[in-house]
Parts: C-alpha cells; sequence; structure tokens
C-alpha cells in the first residue's frame, strides 16, 4: 500500500524523549490526543564539541488549546509574526524524496533562511498531528536559533510577558535552562 501524505506516521523526533512513544494527551488541558488535532515542539540544543543535542524542553499542545494562547498575544505580535512568516517563506516548497516530503532535510535546515540549523546553538522543530498521524502542510519545520531571535524581536511588552507567564507555568529546570526558554518562541 503506497503512503499518502496525510497518513505519515509520527517520526520519532516528535515523540515524547522520556517514553520514546507519541505524546499522549496536551500539556494545557491535559485531554488525551488520540482522536484530536495537535501541534509538537521541541526545542534543542547543540554541543558541537561533544557531538551531541540537548532537548531543552518538548511539549503537545492540541489546536484548541494553541488557538487560544495565540489569540491571548496582543494584535501587534500576531500581525508582526504572520507578516514576517509570509514574507520568508513566500515561493518555498517542502523538499521531497520519491514523492513524499523529504522529514530529515525539513528537520535540519531552517525554513525560513535554509541553515543547517546543527549548526545553530539552539534550534526548535515543530510538527502538526493528528492522532498518530503526522499531517504534512507547512509542517513539519524547523527555525534555528538565530530566526527565533529575530521573532522574539517582533513581540510586543505584552506578547513577551505572556510567554514568560506560559513559561513559568509549564517548564521546571535549572535558571539558565529557564533562561534560554526565556528567548524562544513557543508556538502559538
Amino acid at each position: 500500500m503506497n503512503r499518502t501524505e496525510s497518513d505519515l506516521p509520527i517520526p520519532e523526533e516528535f515523540y515524547n524523549s522520556e517514553t520514546h512513544q507519541p505524546f499522549q494527551a496536551c500539556m494545557m488541558c491535559n485531554q488525551l490526543l488520540a482522536d484530536k488535532q495537535y501541534v509538537v515542539e521541541k526545542a534543542i540544543k547543540n554541543y558541537p564539541s561533544l557531538g551531541t543535542k540537548e532537548i531543552i524542553f518538548e511539549y503537545a499542545m492540541c489546536l484548541e488549546c494553541a488557538g487560544k494562547m495565540h489569540m491571548e498575544l496582543s494584535e501587534e505580535s500576531r500581525h508582526r509574526i504572520e507578516n514576517y512568516m509570509r514574507e520568508h517563506l513566500k515561493n518555498k516548497t517542502h523538499p521531497r524524496l520519491d514523492g513524499l516530503p523529504d522529514i530529515n532535510k525539513l528537520l535540519n535546515h531552517c525554513v525560513v533562511n535554509e541553515s543547517d540549523v546543527n549548526q545553530s546553538a539552539e534550534y526548535s522543530i515543530y510538527a502538526m498531528c493528528n492522532g498518530a498521524n503526522m499531517t504534512i502542510n507547512q509542517f513539519p519545520y524547523a527555525l534555528s536559533g538565530e530566526v527565533q531571535d529575530e521573532i522574539m524581536q517582533l513581540l510586543s511588552a505584552k506578547s513577551l510577558g505572556i510567554l514568560d507567564d506560559f513559561i513559568g507555568n509549564h517548564f521546571t529546570g535549572p535558571p539558565e535552562i529557564r533562561e534560554i526558554l526565556k528567548r524562544r518562541p513557543v508556538f502559538i
């Protein structure tokens, strides 16, 4: 049976790093994701001298919660981000391999500036999922740390406060990790 884009299984890169399985519940509302559309984000820190990477944070959020959080951002921030992405992504297509998206290339190159994210100190990968499958549309993609810094500059003080609250409420860890989180836009 040939696979179509709509039934690609979720790649292991988007599994929960603790359970090594797809995420089970939304981090905001705790509803099960088996029959829902949801996004997955993983922020990764590179250690090139050690030849290794570390997941800084990861989560899955149902589209309903993601939509609510997006609407909490200031209208100015939402407009700036939408314009930034529209401008940088126009005329770009997903690389393909045997007719299907080349997932490795998508996750190793920033969707905005096409840089190799493995050369970036930090980066994030994003997927849209529907139950046990990954949906292919504008997803999956990677954003380099440099592009994430540019996006953070687009956020209003109100939106930065909302993100700080989100990070404070949902992610714990040593102070240096919390500082990294404050500099990265979560998917909203």
